[in-house]
């Protein structure tokens, strides 16, 4: 038997997130309701080049998980020869590259195959899944802003933390109220004060001498998991300089057999999703 092939799966967060002041006669729906009711909208996104980017092939295994497809259709000149006439002709075909995704609706979490043949990278296809569910009636009459951000793996930057002599400095950013589980110290209070200001994202920058280093890990976590980033400065060794840090990087990938099930997918993402967190 031929090798199974690898197919890689990167990290995002579908973050819903609702003003401080609803549109009249809206309902109060969850962020969970919301990526669902999104997804079965099934949107299409028509785009400048004339591609139209859609989302299809909605498969459930249960109510808050399962995948789907997006791709984008495309008319293309194909040249072939036409053997009654003899001549070479010019005819014109649609294509329709797409790729699979995998989703938890209850902590907005998705899982993006990569495509090359789709996208070049994760990060564009991301990109084209918020403009589609900003398209959706869901989103228009509930008047929530949308926003699908790559979870960071947040291990490196946490090295750093751990082995600096000190942290002098530490500044992370949040969003509005959307994941059901952001920490209750960092995470809740500011997306909330993120919504009464009618903010889109904001940051927290803290100084000191030497920053407690179980609560500056704990915020990375949090942040990183919310599809947020944070920055640093730290001091290496005693009587050192201090140095800056970033959480940087691309999203969390996820490597899985080509043929493994939405179950089994779906399982190691949130197995990673969990090591990031906890």
């Amino acid at each position: 038997m031929p090798a199974l092939g690898i197919k890689e799966y990167h990290l995002y967060r579908a973050k819903f997130i609702k003003p401080s002041q609803m549109p009249l006669f809206s309902e109060n729906k969850s962020a969970s309701d919301l990526f669902i009711g999104s997804i079965k909208d099934k949107p299409e996104l028509t785009l400048s080049t004339g591609s139209v980017w859609h989302v299809g092939n909605i498969e459930f295994l249960d109510s808050l998980n399962g995948s789907f497809a997006v791709g984008r259709t495309t008319k293309t000149t194909v040249e072939k020869y036409d053997k009654v006439s003899g001549d070479f002709v010019d005819e014109i075909d649609e294509s329709g590259p797409y790729t699979r995704v995998i989703f938890d609706c209850r902590i907005g979490l998705l899982g993006v195959a990569k495509k090359s043949k789709l996208a070049p990278d994760a990060n564009a296809v991301a990109r084209k899944i918020k403009g589609l569910f900003e398209k959706t009636q869901t989103v228009i009459d509930s008047g929530v802003d949308v926003r699908v951000d790559f979870i960071p793996d947040p291990e490196s930057f946490l090295e750093k933390l751990k082995s600096a002599y000190s942290i002098t400095k530490f500044k992370a950013m949040f969003t509005g109220p959307n994941p059901t589980d952001a920490d209750e110290l960092f995470q809740k209070p500011l997306s909330v004060y993120a919504q009464e200001m009618g903010a889109e994202k904001g940051a927290l920058e803290v100084q000191g001498k030497s920053l407690n280093e179980n609560t500056a890990e704990k915020i990375a976590k949090s942040t990183a998991a919310t599809g947020n980033t944070a920055t640093a400065r730290v001091i290496l060794e005693r009587g050192g300089k201090s140095v800056p840090i970033k959480m940087q990087g691309s999203a969390v990938v996820v490597a899985v057999d080509e043929d493994s099930s939405t179950s089994e997918v779906l399982n190691h993402m949130r197995e990673e999703y969990s090591r990031v967190r906890e």
